[in-house]
């Protein structure tokens, strides 16, 4: 490993922690990682340190409207994983009524598990448009008016991000797609049903695809928070309203977690859902998501 390696590990393991962290101590864990010359594995357990850093940051750092701006943040990215691997549920499951009709008709508990995911999904997108429009347009204004182009962009991330998606997934599809291989009758995966014959790895990679753009899409507007600094009543009703997202998407995630298990103990073998690893994957990336929603949410409430 190169000398300058060590350096640039520390820097990037810095720059995971909040901005209020790393304003007080980040100079001096430079230092001492300097110092120490223990290199890599010093700079992995600083980064696997800032996860409790944005759960639980130290209060003396925040003042109450720094508190709620972190927590909003940090509410937002861990809302866009969940509704991410919503989508990847609604692509995998949800969206295969063809190969489910049997299964569904015996077993009602799969159907009501849908009805839970899409209320809650449908509420919960409608706190996040409610309850972050107002405060996201007031952002907009002040990064226009002040010239702080980077900021807008920042901003401007949730319509970005999605939208190179589409045209990439789009593309994508058109090119890969098997088109001699039928999708109905007979066996097949889940995979195949869900991407259309692109193929296992064609399909993971629009996934991950997908996750990043959701992950840039609640990026951008949480460092332009702790960049512009809002406070006020906007504010306020956003963390507000970010808590009730995060309280109903964990509930939709729920729901999926039991409609998934449901399709893997229930579903007929040709239906493509008795492959384990899907659900050891999905459960604790939807249980993790949820945690850290719900407990910067929580966090984001008592600041108000």
């Amino acid at each position: 490993m190169s000398a300058g390696s060590g350096p640039r590990l520390a820097h990037l393991a810095v720059a995971l922690y909040p901005a209020a962290w790393r304003a007080r101590y980040a100079d001096e864990v430079r230092v001492y990682l300097a110092d120490s010359g223990d290199g890599p594995r010093a700079a992995g357990r600083l980064a696997w340190r800032a996860i409790p850093a944005w759960l639980w940051p130290p209060r003396h750092l925040h003042d109450g409207p720094a508190r709620l701006r972190s927590s909003l943040a940090t509410v937002l990215a861990a809302w866009a994983v969940l509704a991410g691997l919503a989508a990847v549920f609604v692509q995998l499951a949800q969206g295969q009524p063809q190969a489910q009709a049997a299964t569904l008709a015996s077993h009602p508990l799969i159907s009501c598990a849908y009805w839970v995911f899409d209320g809650a999904a449908a509420v919960s997108v409608l706190a996040i448009v409610a309850g972050g429009l107002p405060l996201w347009w007031r952002l907009a204004r002040q990064a226009r008016a002040e010239r702080r182009r980077r900021d807008l962009a920042l901003l401007l991330a949730p319509l970005a991000a999605p939208a190179v998606f589409l045209v990439v997934a789009a593309i994508t599809v058109g090119l890969a797609r098997h088109r001699a291989t039928p999708v109905y009758p007979g066996p097949h995966t889940v995979f195949d049903l869900a991407s259309g014959n692109v193929g296992p790895w064609w399909f993971l990679f629009l996934t991950v695809l997908g996750l990043a753009a959701a992950v840039i899409s609640a990026a951008g507007p949480g460092l332009a928070l702790s960049r512009l600094r809002p406070a006020g009543p906007d504010v306020t009703r956003a963390a507000r309203a970010a808590g009730l997202a995060a309280l109903t998407m964990a509930l939709a995630a729920a729901a999926s977690v039991v409609a998934a298990a449901g399709l893997y103990r229930w579903a007929s073998p040709e239906a493509g859902y008795h492959q384990p690893w899907p659900l050891e994957v999905y459960v604790p990336l939807v249980a993790l998501a949820a945690v850290v929603a719900l407990v910067s949410a929580v966090r984001g409430v008592r600041a108000c």
